[in-house]
């Protein structure tokens, strides 16, 4: 009697037909043909026979095989760090241990913080001219100016530069006929700056400062006649509407019809441009 035997491709029990079958079907016999004439390989995970041209340097038959015959290794739980960030203050939570900003703005403006705190360190300050007011200064760390003290130099030099210019000059003079226009429209009676210097006392009616007694004695400080509402805005050219100025101060008031002073003590703080104009006018009273 024969003894069932078991299928060298598909494993299935059969009952062999003569002692040197080997397979349960033909179909597994055209299996083991096409095997002998290649050399496979056992997968080291699965078992299963497999063949790829490069099969005697592999252990797996696919990349499914090989990531699951993999060991697993068990990631330890991470620890959690409270932290204060070192910018904005506010309490944060963190699994890295050197972390000290919560967000990325915050180390942004951290990490530019401390550039600029070692730059500071080695920064070397020179001294320039003002190329405005002539005066010399040294440069701070982070100063945006080389040629110029201060912004106010800066845009009172770019301003003379476009007051330089054929169309600003033409604007001037379109300017003055339209004043000369208002002037006329709005005459009551001649004014003179003599009536108008004795009868202020000589005082400057913006800022309280004594007027030089000689006219035209310096650009900026001159004497002049300022009208206290302004003729562009309907003022009439008489007496009660005019008053005694600085040529300077006349210039800060513009067109303000309300009442306009100025405490030059003070606003020489404000920069270093006013600081040497209110020295000019010093100097200009003590000769």
């Amino acid at each position: 009697m024969k003894s069932e035997r078991i299928c060298v491709i598909c494993g299935k029990e059969y009952l062999p037909k003569d002692k040197e079958q080997q397979c349960c079907s033909p179909e597994c016999a055209r299996v083991k043909s096409q095997r002998t004439q290649r050399k496979y390989y056992p997968c080291h995970h699965c078992g299963q026979l497999f063949w790829k041209p490069n099969a005697f340097r592999m252990k797996y038959c696919s990349r499914e095989c090989q990531s699951a015959a993999r060991p697993k290794k068990e990631k330890p739980a991470a620890t959690i760090y409270k932290r204060v960030c070192a910018w904005c203050g506010e309490e944060f939570e963190t699994t890295i241990p050197h972390k000290i900003y919560c967000n990325s703005e915050c180390s942004y403006n951290g990490q530019l913080k401390r550039m600029r705190e070692q730059w500071a360190e080695t920064y070397v300050p020179r001294t320039y001219t003002c190329k405005e007011c002539g005066t010399e200064f040294t440069t701070e760390c982070g100063d945006k100016h080389s040629v110029f003290c201060c912004q106010y130099c800066a845009e009172r030099y770019k301003k003379r530069q476009q007051h330089a210019t054929e169309r600003h000059k033409q604007y001037v003079r379109e300017a003055k006929k339209r004043r000369e226009k208002l002037l006329t429209e709005n005459y009551v009676e001649n004014v003179t700056y003599e009536a108008v210097y004795e009868r202020d006392k000589g005082i400057c009616q913006i800022c309280g400062l004594p007027v030089h007694p000689i006219k035209g004695i310096d650009n900026n400080w001159d004497g002049t006649i300022d009208h206290i509402e302004p003729v562009s805005l309907g003022g009439k050219h008489a007496m009660s509407n005019c008053q005694l100025t600085h040529r300077i101060c006349n210039a800060l008031k513009q067109q303000q019809s309300e009442t306009y002073t100025i405490d030059w003590p003070q606003k020489v703080q404000e920069n270093n441009y006013w600081r040497i104009k209110f020295e000019q006018y010093k100097h200009l009273m003590e000769t």
